[in-house]
């Protein structure tokens, strides 16, 4: 593995290494060494001024056939590179955690990404639902919080026995090849989650590294650590023993080309010592020259903003217009899953298969009729 990572960092161009990966003498390529390619490509993608286009299925999705990603792809033709999935719910609703892997699994077996952020409920309050959005907003002391990352409290097993459930998940996704970018805890510079504006979140994201990668022993997470807007304040708020792979930021805004993206690409590269940077979470798209000035490696667009149209009421500033997202997929830079490497692709889907999906793989979605 070594020799490998060793040699893509020396290669050329990334399609040099993962032709590499995907050579016949790697066919059921493990999953280290895909997520060794993945990561290079992704680091490799500044330099190409290319960015991939990712769209959020959230947790109420996975269970229909016509998610935000199939609506997409209705409107501009073209399947996303990135699939945005969440975490959240696969503790508490036995059913969801199948839906959630078949999902992942499609958009691997095609040779695409997959990143999965987690809204982790407060582990040390009732959730009256069992697990949902809205139990990731119930306050947490600092004084809890302590107690949370204290081994032998009770908030602490607590705590724990959630991690230990995303990570038979996880585990699962292992099992049947999928790398996945992992954006836990994002938005920690806000005080809209538990997790928000904690002196101690720099040890709650070591914790939570320790015991999926050191003591689960998984391989195949690439780490995504992702601020709310332009966050002059998150310094704070980053790793201090296990730095992410990938830096990223969380922009909603009336204005697509807010200055906000390039002050958040600034700040960021200064903590993360040149990490490569996303637009992790985004409503409108971001302008074309958002995206020279900033050179994100992917833009994900949250499903609910896709299109102001679909909103119930139409109100609704951060959301695109169809026109948007016809300009925004006609850059030269953005890279849908057809863009993707045939070598990269070829690495992502290697040993990879759903015979049986949940789900309709191209549905035909309704659409408003005038």
């Amino acid at each position: 593995m070594l020799t490998l990572r060793s040699a893509c960092r020396a290669a050329a161009a990334c399609v040099v290494c993962c032709a590499v990966c995907a050579s016949p003498a790697l066919a059921g390529t493990s999953i280290a060494l895909k997520r060794t390619a993945i990561l290079h490509y992704i680091s490799g993608l500044p330099a190409e001024q290319k960015t991939l286009v990712a769209t959020q299925v959230n947790e109420y999705e996975v269970y229909i056939d016509c998610t935000s990603a199939d609506r997409l792809r209705q409107m501009t033709g073209k399947r996303v590179a990135l699939l945005g999935l969440e975490l959240m719910n696969a503790i508490a609703y036995p059913p969801y955690e199948s839906y959630l892997v078949d999902r992942a699994v499609t958009q691997t077996e095609a040779g695409g990404l997959v990143t999965m952020s987690w809204h982790e409920r407060n582990p040390v309050e009732v959730c009256q639902r069992g697990e949902y959005y809205e139990c990731a907003k119930k306050a947490m002391t600092a004084q809890t919080l302590q107690a949370v990352l204290t081994p032998g409290t009770r908030e602490h097993q607590l705590w724990l026995s959630d991690v230990d459930a995303i990570a038979k998940v996880l585990r699962r996704l292992q099992s049947r090849g999928v790398v996945v970018l992992f954006r836990p805890y994002h938005e920690m510079n806000g005080n809209w989650f538990w997790w928000g504006q904690k002196d101690a979140y720099p040890r709650l994201w070591d914790a939570l590294y320790d015991e999926l990668v050191v003591r689960q022993k998984l391989e195949n997470l690439i780490w995504v650590w992702s601020i709310d807007r332009d966050a002059p304040d998150a310094a704070p708020y980053f790793p201090a023993r296990h730095r992410p792979d990938v830096v990223g930021t969380d922009v909603y805004e009336a204005d697509p080309a807010t200055p906000k993206y390039a002050a958040a690409r600034a700040g960021l590269a200064a903590l993360s010592g040149g990490a490569p940077f996303a637009i992790t979470e985004t409503g409108l798209a971001p302008a074309s020259k958002v995206l020279d000035e900033t050179n994100p490696a992917w833009v994900l667009l949250w499903g609910d903003n896709i299109n102001v149209n679909w909103t119930w009421n139409g109100q609704c500033p951060s959301c695109n217009t169809p026109q948007q997202i016809a300009g925004f997929f006609a850059l030269a830079r953005i890279v849908t899953l057809d863009k993707l490497p045939p070598a990269l692709r070829a690495t992502i889907s290697s040993g990879v298969a759903n015979p049986h999906p949940l789900h309709q793989p191209e549905p035909y979605c309704p659409s408003q009729l005038h």
